[in-house]
């Protein structure tokens, strides 16, 4: 079985999806968001942070560690998960031969919906729980934005994309099953 990359829109499903890959799979984990908290913390001079567009400066490390990882551990599956690569970077990170990638979004979405929904999957810790409900409209209406943008980009770059806009659970355990019947 493939390593398997989970990228998309922000709030979307991709943290629950890559950690029901490591329980269904056994995988490991590499969590670009962990990275940037990493990064933020101890180099904020760097300029990598989860509210900046970090993407150009944390492409190249996130495709140098994986390279090392995969060196490092040839026997060993990891799905990596996060918001800050660009698709069309991603493929061109992302070995087909050893990668998957899986793409997750909601553009069918009101922003209004996508603020809903944000609450409803929301756990103590995400950034979005200090937010007041107007902040998090308007950050709703970005992601609703990136995930069109995301579908679009989807099309183009031929990769998978899984539309998270109604039903999550149900679209995130047919995900599973997919990968589940391509390990057999």
């Amino acid at each position: 079985m493939k390593n398997i990359v989970v990228l998309g829109a922000a709030r979307s499903g991709k943290s629950t999806l890559a950690r029901e890959i490591c329980h269904k799979f056994g995988f490991g984990i590499v969590s670009i968001d962990a990275m940037i908290s990493a990064f933020e913390e101890i180099y904020p001079q760097i300029g990598i942070g989860h509210h900046k567009d970090c993407k150009k400066l944390i492409t190249p490390f996130v495709a140098a560690y994986l390279n090392a990882l995969i060196y490092n551990h040839p026997q060993e599956n990891f799905v990596v998960e996060g918001y800050h690569i660009a698709l069309d970077d991603a493929v061109k990170i992302f070995d087909a031969k050893l990668f998957d990638i899986i793409v997750l979004g909601y553009p069918k979405l009101s922003p209004e919906e996508a603020f809903c929904n944000i609450r409803k999957y929301e756990r103590p810790y995400d950034y979005t729980t200090a937010m007041s409900d107007e902040e998090l409209l308007s950050v709703a209406k970005r992601h609703v934005a990136h995930s069109k943008k995301c579908e679009e980009d989807c099309r183009l770059l031929k990769l998978p994309f899984y539309d998270t806009s109604f039903d999550r659970q149900y679209v995130l355990a047919k995900i599973i099953d997919t990968l589940q019947m391509k390990a057999k």
